[in-house]
């Protein structure tokens, strides 16, 4: 009878410490996060301490028992923030998408659609894959100009859009070197002539007018390669295709090709 009260006791002893490390463990998840389950503290609280995944779950839980809450449309840019530290790029875009469709007079708006533009730029790779992210940023940077000129974004926007365009001419650059292979001189002249004409903020334009002007020698058109010459030395003096289009024009050097820009 001793016995089996005393095995009777370490059981009852086990199953107490048992519950004693349930409860601290418990207690240790609430210490984790001092905010209550679905408030919009406890979303904030994960995102300061770099736990996205935990944010995003915890933001979820207060826009949807807190449909009508001040401080929703700010849960659901924080939601997208968190989603861009975790490079969750589509998602994230379509939590702007959401901010600005459901709470079109948040302060937030202006914020979501340029950090949606942003988006779509992350999703853009290398320029021999598909770059419709790019022309998606490009889009969503054009209307953000449109609808917030003074934006503090805007000095960003303006980086943003160039870095596009840039992406738009090395991508169309490629094509240039596929038809100058072929020695199909028209068609690198007409392709070259369209980037001069869409892309005008690129970084990559001396070096196209470069290309334009070798390619109107190599089709015997020697004013058009003046012409490109003399947009250089006016337009970029300071750049190695401004000084070598200087030296052609008295010429002075060759009309060889430079593939990469300052």
């Amino acid at each position: 009878m001793a016995g089996m009260f005393r095995r009777c006791l370490t059981g009852s002893w086990a199953l107490m410490m048992g519950l004693v490390s349930l409860s601290a463990g418990l207690g240790g998840c609430g210490a984790g996060n001092p905010h209550p389950v679905g408030s919009y503290d406890r979303g904030v609280f994960f995102a300061e301490q770099g736990k996205d995944t935990e944010a995003v779950a915890a933001l979820e839980s207060f826009i949807r028992s807190h449909p009508t809450d001040s401080l929703t449309a700010e849960a659901q840019y924080l939601k997208g923030m968190s989603y861009m530290e975790m490079e969750e790029y589509p998602l994230a875009a379509v939590e702007f998408q959401i901010l600005r469709k459901d709470y079109p007079i948040s302060d937030r708006v202006e914020d979501a659609l340029y950090q949606e533009g942003v988006a779509y730029l992350s999703q853009v790779g290398r320029i021999e894959r598909d770059i419709t992210g790019a022309y998606e940023a490009r889009l969503h940077f054009l209307k953000f100009s449109r609808d917030f000129p003074n934006s503090v974004h805007m000095p960003l926007v303006v980086e943003h859009m160039a870095r596009i365009s840039d992406l738009m001419v090395r991508k169309r650059l490629e094509q240039v070197k596929v038809y100058r292979q072929l020695r199909r001189h028209e068609a690198v002249a007409i392709l070259l002539d369209g980037i001069l004409a869409d892309e005008a903020g690129s970084t990559l334009i001396p070096q196209v007018l470069w290309e334009r002007a070798k390619t109107a020698k190599t089709l015997k058109d020697p004013t058009t390669a003046a012409r490109m010459h003399q947009r250089l030395v006016a337009e970029f003096p300071d750049t190695r295709f401004g000084r070598r289009a200087a030296k052609a024009l008295e010429g002075r050097d060759d009309m060889e090709s430079i593939e990469d820009g300052d």
